[in-house]
C-alpha cells in the first residue's frame, strides 16, 4: 500500500458524508495524511458508533503499515452539514447508492458549488453526468470510486462527467495521491472499469450454474486458485502479452459464441432472491453462512490483501506503477 504525502496546500479540510464502512474508512486515510477531515451522518446514533470503528481501523493501519506518515490530521464528528458546506475545501460522499439520495445530499453543498471546492462521489457505477445535473454541481463534481475495504484496496477509480472542468478531475486525482492512493481515470460509462470486468465474469459464472455444467463451489476453487492467484503481478493485458494475441485470437474466434450474452441477471441470483436468500446477512445465498463464520471470512480476506500489498511493496511494484 503506497504510505501518504504531506497534504496539498490547495486542500486542508475534508467533509465526509455518510458514517458506513466506506466513510469511516475514508475518514482515517485522510487523517493519516495530515488532513483536518469532519466526517457527517444524519442519524446521531450513528456517529456515536463511530469512534470504536475509527480506532480499529487505525489500529490495523498501524500494525500492518506502519505509524501515520503525518502526526497533524484529526477526525471531528458533525451532525450539522452547514458545518461541512461552508468550511470543507473538499467532500467525499459515501451515502446510500442510491441516485436519488445522492442528488438530494449534493443539492445542500451550495456553499461548495460556489466556493469551487472539490465535490467527489463515492459511486460504484452511477452516472456522474446524470448526478452532476440532477444536483446542479456540474462544475465541482467527480466520481471517486473507492473499493471496498477501502483502508486497503490502493485504486481509486476517478471520474469525470460530461460537464466536468478538467481542473477538478486533477485536484482529484492529486488529492487522493496525496493520501497514499492510485488514482486511476475513467470516462463515466457504467459500471466504470473495475465494475464491468467483475460483473461479466459474475454473468458467466452464474450462467454456467443455470446451465448446470458446475457447481458455485467449483466456480470459487477455480477462480481463487487459478487466475487469481496470477492477477496481482500479471493484469489481464499484460498476460494477452505473455501468453500472445494470436493464440489470444483464436481462443476468442473459437470460444465467444458459447459465452453469455443474457442482458437481465440469470435464474441463479433471481431464485435465490425470490427465496429471501439474499448472501451473509440473510445466512443463506450460494453458501449456507449458518455453517461457516462471515467475520472470519472477511477477516481472511483482509489477511491475505494486506500479505498481497506487503509482497507487492517489497518487490517495488508500487513505486513501478508511479513512474510509469
Amino acid at each position: 500500500m503506497n504510505q501518504p504525502q504531506v497534504a496539498p496546500s490547495s486542500i486542508r479540510k475534508i467533509g465526509i458524508l455518510g458514517a458506513g464502512q466506506m466513510g469511516g474508512a475514508a475518514a482515517v486515510l485522510f487523517r493519516r495524511a495530515g488532513f483536518q477531515v469532519q466526517l457527517w451522518a444524519r442519524r446521531k446514533e450513528a456517529l456515536l458508533e463511530l469512534p470504536a470503528f475509527l480506532e480499529s481501523v487505525d489500529q490495523f493501519l498501524e500494525q500492518h503499515f506502519g505509524a501515520a506518515p503525518s502526526k497533524a490530521g484529526e477526525v471531528l464528528l458533525v451532525s450539522d452539514l452547514l458545518t461541512i458546506d461552508s468550511q470543507a475545501d473538499a467532500v467525499l460522499e459515501c451515502v446510500r447508492e442510491s441516485m436519488s439520495e445522492k442528488i438530494e445530499l449534493l443539492k445542500q453543498l451550495q456553499g461548495c458549488r460556489e466556493r469551487d471546492a472539490l465535490v467527489m462521489s463515492c459511486t460504484s457505477a452511477l452516472s456522474i453526468t446524470e448526478m452532476a445535473k440532477g444536483s446542479g454541481m456540474e462544475s465541482v463534481l467527480i466520481g471517486a470510486h473507492f473499493w471496498n475495504p477501502p483502508h486497503l484496496i490502493p485504486v481509486v477509480e476517478v471520474i469525470g462527467g460530461a460537464s466536468t472542468p478538467e481542473r477538478q478531475v486533477l485536484r482529484g486525482m492529486e488529492l487522493l495521491t496525496m493520501a497514499g492512493k492510485i488514482p486511476v481515470r475513467c470516462t463515466d460509462v457504467p459500471g466504470f472499469i473495475g465494475n464491468r470486468l467483475m460483473h461479466a465474469m459474475w454473468r458467466e459464472a452464474l450462467s454456467m450454474i443455470d446451465a448446470g455444467v458446475c457447481t458455485p463451489e467449483d466456480i470459487d476453487r477455480v477462480v481463487k486458485w487459478t487466475f487469481a492467484l496470477r492477477l496481482p503481478a500479471l493484469g489481464p493485458m499484460e498476460n494477452i502479452d505473455l501468453v500472445g494475441l494470436p493464440l489470444v485470437h483464436s481462443v476468442e474466434s473459437y470460444l465467444f459464441p458459447y459465452l453469455a450474452t443474457n442482458s437481465s441477471p440469470a435464474l441463479a441470483l433471481t431464485n435465490r432472491l425470490e427465496r429471501g436468500e439474499t448472501g451473509m446477512k440473510s445466512g443463506l445465498g450460494f453458501y449456507d453462512w449458518s455453517a461457516r463464520d462471515p467475520k472470519a471470512t472477511v477477516a481472511l480476506r483482509d489477511r491475505q490483501i494486506v500479505r498481497q500489498l506487503q509482497f507487492l511493496q517489497e518487490e517495488g511494484v508500487f513505486k513501478k506503477e508511479e513512474l510509469g
